[in-house]
């Protein structure tokens, strides 16, 4: 108990404090006791909305004060989003102060005191290293390496490997690429060098010994032949990253995930510090990362993540395996379904597993067609249920498909049944346009300009494709170095000089 005046005892008194309507289901994960649990939370249901409002209850119930919560996620903008929803949640329920400020003349910490902690797989990680990495021999001189960098030292290891590596025909910025990448997945994977070597050498014996029938049969030896090679960097690599003291975000996880299999006291500490956890988008977490968090708040420091019993720790795991898109990262969507082993009760008997799955963001036509694509997805996964539509929405929504004989066409489609929705009273921030690639904002934007509607590109990389912060981005890459002429061409072309190929040839 966290000692404070409970100032909640009935569900109904949650709904009435939040203003939230809540499904039956919502209410259910809600109010379940502070035990162990994950909710397989479809599109559109309020995970994010529940994830607050289970918050204020075991709070408001008295179970745990404010600053005994630890709330995780993927993105800085989730994580923030995530705190606001908790922070507006406890201030509307009367049970913080709505304004935390420090008074006059307190500590820079003072605003923390007596509020969750919310925060990214990732920090998390970082601080647990950077509180008890000496448990595992990591000194605290040990920098975080950051995503140039790690390039730039890649390209420096690259070219300096002795060689030859005659299975590696790739440019030298793809190699770098690639072996990030390998380095990447055998952090995120738990996977040792040697491991991956004999597993390789084994397949390629293996190999020889076969009948290859087809060209693409033939290019298996060839690559796993690549991969041997590439090993090699890494190892070079992590060679590099070891004498200067470095470590990347790989590394981080894979390091705390050692430290919490390995130093049962660890997470006995944090058990202590932090009564509930919340894990957000569980389905996008990697291996490395379920063990960093089972190892702390799950079934303990065993490698494969289940024994006799576990901690019973009030651990909620919230996520969707059918929205699990992350796996060219690590992220192994068995996470979520065996969540129930990874983090069982006291006795040893699995967690919880409960559902959302009333959608109150789409029509039920729409619902009826996802439903529809999804089944065969969903037949893979326990507790997935198909998507319900909000009561009296079952006839709502519109579903049209067009197949185009161009691009060019299917764009120009595209804007005109935009322009004829917000001609005919849709407001244009009710419209969303979703594309496979960035790549298509700049002309998608381009053609609902020419129609006069408001368009908001959402994300940096959609702002980087557009003319005007392209031209922006190549002013400020000719100012820093005059020799970048990819950027320089494309100001002397451009609408403010308008140099011609002749001139330009010249110039060049």
């Amino acid at each position: 108990m966290s000692g404070r005046a409970p100032v909640l005892d009935d569900p109904e008194q949650l709904k009435e404090l939040l203003g939230i309507p809540f499904t039956p289901e919502q209410l259910a994960c809600v109010t379940a006791p502070p035990a162990p649990q994950v909710i397989v939370a479809g599109a559109g249901s309020g995970k994010t909305t529940v994830m607050a409002a289970r918050v204020v209850w075991l709070v408001g119930t008295g179970a745990v004060a404010p600053e005994q919560v630890l709330g995780l996620t993927f993105t800085n903008k989730a994580a923030g989003e995530l705190a606001e929803r908790v922070r507006k949640a406890l201030a509307r329920a009367g049970i913080t102060d709505p304004d935390p400020s420090p008074a006059p003349g307190a500590g820079p910490d003072a605003a923390a005191g007596g509020e969750p902690r919310i925060s990214t797989y990732h920090a998390f990680a970082g601080q647990l290293l950077k509180d008890h990495g000496l448990r595992i021999g990591l000194e605290p001189s040990a920098r975080l390496l950051a995503d140039a960098t790690r390039f730039q030292l890649a390209a420096k290891v690259l070219r300096e490997a002795p060689g030859p590596y005659p299975a590696l025909t790739k440019s030298v910025p793809d190699l770098v690429s690639d072996l990030l990448a390998l380095d990447g997945e055998l952090s995120e994977h738990l996977v040792e060098p040697a491991e991956l070597r004999a597993y390789d050498t084994e397949l390629l014996g293996v190999l020889a010994d076969t009948r290859l029938t087809n060209e693409d049969l033939r290019k298996v030896p060839e690559a796993v032949r690549g991969r041997l090679e590439l090993l090699e960097l890494v190892v070079r690599y992590r060679e590099a990253k070891r004498s200067r003291d470095l470590f990347d975000f790989g590394d981080q996880i894979a390091l705390s995930a050692r430290l919490a299999t390995t130093r049962p006291e660890v997470g006995a500490l944090l058990r202590e510090e932090f009564r509930v956890v919340l894990l957000d988008e569980y389905q996008d977490t990697s291996v490395a990362q379920r063990l960093l968090l089972s190892g702390l708040f799950g079934s303990g420091s065993s490698q494969d993540g289940v024994r006799g019993g576990g901690t019973g720790h009030a651990v909620t795991a919230v996520g969707d395996p059918c929205q699990a898109i992350y796996g060219w990262r690590g992220a192994s969507v068995a996470n979520l379904d065996d969540f129930p082993e990874h983090f069982p009760h006291a006795d040893g008997t699995p967690a919880t597993r409960l559902s959302l799955s009333e959608n109150r963001r789409s029509g039920g036509r729409l619902l009826d067609l996802a439903n529809g694509l999804a089944a065969p997805l969903r037949a893979m996964h326990e507790g997935v249920e198909a998507l319900r539509p909000a009561p009296g929405a079952e006839r709502d929504g519109l579903v049209r498909c067009a197949l185009l004989p161009t691009h060019a066409e299917e764009l120009e489609w595209l804007g005109d049944s935009v322009a004829h929705l917000v001609r005919t009273g849709t407001a244009p921030g009710e419209i969303a346009v979703l594309c496979r690639s960035a790549a298509d904002f700049a002309s998608i934007q381009a053609v609902l300009v020419a129609r006069d509607v408001p368009v908001e590109v959402v994300g940096l990389s959609g702002l980087l494709h557009l003319p005007e912060v392209a031209d922006l981005v190549s002013v400020c890459e000719v100012l820093q170095d005059p020799g970048a002429n990819a950027a320089l061409v494309r100001l002397l072309i451009g609408p403010r000089w308008r140099i011609g190929a002749r001139d330009l040839a010249l110039l060049g």
